[in-house]
């Protein structure tokens, strides 16, 4: 028995490396999907409700991640998004810094220097902690001209998501001249082409965009957010990154889940996860086509202490539970698709995503 056993594990695993393509290649692109506070709880309600029908829990390969910052147990989305971005751990509430200030490069930073391409694409403010974490170097996270200003840096060579009163010129509470910092004219001399809503962005015929789509954060869903807005700025991002050779590296972020979560917004919740979900079948169907790209589902942390109480599959009814309107320090979930997905199988610390995607990629990660 013992012997048949390990014969159907071992095939098992060979079936899981063939069919996320690991066995052969290495990705030469990565989609990265941030389901910003989302946990376990938050994916099996949303896939209650869905009938199972998603496209992210059904990747070959599966593991979790640890998600502690430097200086607390319960990471937030600095410290976390921090983590996943550059490989070391930061105490909460600095972006792409070490705790002593010192400047830490992100993955964005390290695929244009390899010659790839780059993008963001978020539902909060692009100065949110999430997305600064790739482009930016501030030690406090709620620095958000400063953020916004790093974009001009060109780390990333497409962004969409809102925040627009931080990329625009300040202007005095007394006679309304402008300060010096009007960084939406900076971006325009670095070559972007800036828009401000979802068509505007999706036809622009430039090489680099900057989508701010909104003052602040984008409306959540059940405000009125446009439902195929991730997916269709996805399919954007993705067509205009892949036509680089050398390869890409998009960051995408299904934000308002951690709302939901402070919220304890059970439907929220939901609502939000199938969002993000919308996006990764895009980006799957080009993994799809594509046969070079690895795409990966994860979090930054867990927020609400979320649980499920009862549902019913049959009538897609989920009664969540939480237990917190903060972050909890629990472990989150990882979905990989595609080749080199294998290496995101098992138990890891949220650094070590960093690591693995600097490896299969080939990324110069020698430190300073």
């Amino acid at each position: 028995m013992r012997i048949f056993m390990k014969i159907g594990t071992a095939c098992l695993l060979m079936l899981t490396l063939m069919s996320s393509g690991s066995a052969r290649h290495k990705p030469v692109n990565l989609i990265l999907f941030i389901g910003d506070g989302m946990g376990v709880s938050h994916v099996y309600a949303a896939m209650t409700v869905s009938e199972n029908d998603m496209t992210f829990p059904s990747f070959p390969v599966t593991g979790f991640s640890k998600t502690h910052s430097a200086n607390s147990y319960s990471t937030d989305s600095a410290a976390g998004g921090t983590a996943i971005a550059t490989g070391e751990k930061t105490n909460n509430r600095m972006i792409s810094m070490r705790p002593d200030s010192t400047i830490l490069p992100t993955l964005m930073e390290l695929a244009k220097s390899a010659g790839k391409s780059t993008g963001i694409v978020c539902t909060s403010s692009l100065t949110d902690a999430t997305p600064a974490s790739f482009v930016a170097h501030e030690p406090l996270r709620y620095n958000y001209r400063e953020i916004a200003g790093w974009y001009i840096a060109g780390a990333a060579d497409l962004f969409v998501g809102g925040g627009r009163k931080y990329f625009e010129a300040e202007t005095d509470a007394g006679g309304g001249a402008d300060k010096p910092r009007d960084i939406v004219s900076g971006l325009s001399e670095a070559g972007y082409d800036i828009t401000y809503d979802l068509e505007s962005f999706v036809s622009s015929g430039s090489e680099r965009i900057a989508g701010l789509m909104s003052a602040g954060d984008m409306p959540r869903l059940h405000e009125g957010r446009d439902p195929q807005y991730l997916a269709r700025a996805t399919a954007k991002a993705i067509d205009l990154l892949s036509r680089n050779r050398r390869g890409f590296i998009l960051m995408v972020e299904g934000s308002e889940i951690d709302d939901a979560g402070h919220s304890n917004d059970t439907k929220m919740v939901i609502n939000e996860v199938l969002d993000m979900d919308r996006a990764v079948a895009v980006a799957r169907e080009f993994a799809d086509r594509n046969g070079k790209t690895l795409i990966v589902v994860t979090a930054d942390h867990e927020t609400g202490g979320m649980s499920i109480a009862d549902g019913n599959p049959g009538k897609r009814e989920v009664t969540g539970a939480f237990s917190i309107k903060g972050h909890s320090g629990v472990m989150v979930p990882v979905f990989a698709y595609g080749p080199g997905s294998i290496q995101f199988t098992g138990i890891q610390d949220n650094t070590e995503l960093f690591h693995d995607f600097c490896r299969l990629l080939s990324l110069n990660n020698k430190r300073r």
